[in-house]
């Protein structure tokens, strides 16, 4: 069976000239005459190819003669405003960031208040810090009084715990901003009580803003999951909004958090969780090579849940509570800086709106945490620290049946990539 374009040609002549017959008359046209058509194509493609070529040097000796002249009038006025950010512009469209950051620098150098030049520095500024990763895992081995918190009665006993996480921090420049990523695993094993074995996985991810010279906002959404004896424990959908400052040589943060817990069994109930915290930090504050922080904390939590047909003392989730606090921690170099000792303090108050047990009292706690600690830098290589610590728990309810003691000492240790 023949094709159908063969079955259209013409029963006589030669191969050549049956496809002849079925192309339009141009193709038709012998070898000589078609040569003037070829010469006068090549031509036009030659012409256009030497004009883009002529176009292309025009603009860049154009681009070079205004670099030059702009930058030779610089050197006899080197703080006009419009000279540096015109030297600005034609050295960013070359790639020369750091020249275009000097111009504005000098706009501003002598006219602080100058809108386009601050903004047009923050940019270009953004765009010149580099990427920063660092991934920061730690192990840690610990024993505990009380780990159930537990009155004093006779079934509470210690117990071992092991617990480990690995940390991401991420900020590069994307998209004219810089964007930070973070997130974080942990899981922790108790040797005995194994229905109080939990991990979690967190992430959250968004731009950071630069609000002046010293200031940032980052703002990202987030989620975290929970796990509770091998089941899902809950879920939650996260928004954060963190400013960052840096004040005396250090940064100094103030972070809000809103989140709704979508809470997964366990007789829990799922609800809205707000939260400010703030860290405070200053340096050489009484002794060479000293650290003061201050951790206050503000808190509301709706999400409760009782744990029922499980062998918990509290609930999974203490809702219904407004909370504040403040924890300070001090440390000091020793040793010429072989080793670090630290203490610190937390006291936090919570107003429940619950009711004291057998009774119509509103329920009241104050938590009591001093700490004692002591670290060995980099005896796991560079950035590789040992640090040992000592906590002791207290927890004093106007409700007989929420008070505990605990003790917990562990040590750990932990490595930064």
């Amino acid at each position: 069976m023949q094709c159908s374009l063969l079955a259209e040609l013409p029963p006589n002549g030669s191969r050549r000239e049956q496809v002849k017959a079925i192309l339009p008359e141009e193709a038709k046209r012998t070898e000589a005459e078609k040569a003037p058509f070829v010469m006068k194509r090549i031509a036009g493609r030659m012409f256009g190819l030497a004009l883009s070529a002529a176009i292309a040097l025009m603009s860049g000796t154009a681009w070079a003669s205004e670099y030059d002249s702009v930058f030779e009038r610089l050197l006899f006025n080197p703080s006009d405003p419009a000279l540096n950010i015109r030297y600005a512009e034609l050295a960013e469209s070359n790639g020369e960031m750091r020249k275009a950051l000097g111009a504005y620098e000098r706009v501003l150098a002598a006219d602080p208040s100058n809108r386009h030049a601050r903004r047009e520095y923050n940019r270009v500024r953004r765009l010149l810090q580099p990427t920063v990763t660092e991934v920061t895992v730690d192990l840690g081995v610990r024993y505990e009084t009380n780990p159930r918190q537990l009155p004093d009665i006779p079934a509470r006993k210690g117990d071992v715990g092991f617990d480990g996480g690995v940390q991401l921090f991420d900020e590069r420049t994307a998209l004219g901003h810089r964007w930070r990523t973070q997130a974080l695993a942990r899981t922790d094993v108790q040797g005995d009580i194994s229905d109080l074995n939990d991990g979690w996985l967190s992430a959250w991810t968004g731009p950071v803003f630069n609000l002046g010279t010293k200031t940032r906002l980052h703002i990202a959404p987030g989620t975290e999951i929970a796990f509770l004896d091998g089941d899902h424990l809950y879920t939650d959908a996260q928004g954060r909004a963190t400013f960052e400052r840096v004040m005396g040589g250090a940064t100094q943060t103030l972070s809000a958090l809103i989140a709704y817990r979508d809470s997964n069994g366990f007789d829990a109930a799922s609800g809205w969780i707000y939260e400010i915290n703030a860290r405070l930090s200053k340096y050489q504050v009484v002794l060479p090579g000293d650290a003061f922080y201050l951790l206050p904390r503000l808190r509301y939590n709706e999400p409760t849940g009782t744990g029922d047909g499980r062998v918990f003392s509290r609930p999974l989730f203490l809702g219904d509570f407004f909370e504040v606090g403040n924890r300070g921690e001090y440390f000091v170099p020793a040793f010429n800086n072989a080793i670090y000792l630290g203490a610190g303090f937390g006291a936090y108050y919570r107003d429940y709106d619950t009711t004291v047990a057998f009774g119509t009292k509103q329920r009241e706690d104050w938590f009591l945490e001093p700490t004692a600690h002591l670290i060995i830098p980099n005896v796991l290589g560079r950035n590789g620290d040992l640090r040992f610590d000592y906590r002791y728990q207290k927890n004093d309810s106007n409700d007989p049946t929420q008070d505990f003691e605990n003790h917990v000492i562990g040590a750990r240790t932990v490595k930064r990539f």
